[in-house]
């Protein structure tokens, strides 16, 4: 905006305060004069960065094509202030954001295969021969207690396997029948495919799918599960 300075002196932010334009500006300037916190400037614009405060800083990086050059502080603030904090990320540029992103999804790993391999260590040594489920240890005289659960995980074979199996247990006799009926529970599991066709279908017109997944919805909850990220490195090329 042209502001008309003629008439006045141009008038000029106070220091260490926000030197974009108040609200209250409409044919002369006049200076905001919050606290500034950052030093903001603009994308493909010749004009010097200036001192802004948060809630400007926030309008210009959202709005205007602004950007955040570096932040303002000084040892003191005379200005009393508690404003609502931006995104720190909306600063960022699309590589920083995923640079940033694939930094701490890496340290997370590396954390979580270090205490992985910590706790399993603490385990061998506290307890040299532990048995599966509970085990417990007493950590001095204070009533603290050391406790690990021992689990094992146990995988059946494919279901042709388990059926085969399952029926020379039953040709052992009563009891073998007995252990064979008890021995295996069988879950149902959902196939997806099946259900997107009915999708597809009802898409393309089809009563009997708009039927089908009426009736499906019965018994069918959708819940959105956990995002997933990956930024994939060109072929021969590491990240």
């Amino acid at each position: 905006m042209n502001w008309n300075t003629n008439a006045i002196e141009p008038l000029k932010a106070k220091e260490h305060c926000c030197e974009e334009a108040s609200l209250a500006s409409h044919t002369t300037y006049i200076p905001c004069n919050k606290p500034a916190v950052n030093i903001v400037g603009w994308k493909g614009r010749s004009d010097a960065p200036i001192r802004m405060c948060e809630f400007c800083t926030s309008h210009n990086v959202n709005n205007r094509g602004g950007e955040i050059i570096k932040s303002y502080a000084v040892a003191s603030n005379p200005w009393p202030s508690n404003p609502k904090p931006s995104n720190p990320y909306d600063a960022m540029s699309e590589d920083q954001l995923l640079l940033e992103w694939d930094k701490k999804k890496e340290a997370i790993e590396t954390a979580k295969a270090e205490e992985m391999e910590l706790r399993k260590y603490i385990v061998k040594r506290e307890f040299p021969k532990p048995k599966e489920g509970m085990n417990s240890k007493p950590l001095g005289s204070n009533g603290y207690q050391l406790k690990a659960a021992v689990k094992y995980n146990y995988n059946l074979a494919d279901n042709d396997t388990v059926e085969a199996t399952l029926e020379k247990l039953a040709g052992m006799g009563a009891a073998g029948s007995a252990i064979a009926d008890r021995l295996v529970s069988w879950k149902p599991n959902f196939l997806k495919s099946e259900y997107r066709q009915l999708c597809e279908d009802k898409e393309k017109g089809s009563q009997f799918a708009q039927t089908a997944l009426n009736v499906i919805g019965e018994m069918l909850t959708i819940v959105e599960g956990a995002p997933e990220l990956e930024i994939v490195a060109p072929k021969g090329k590491k990240k």
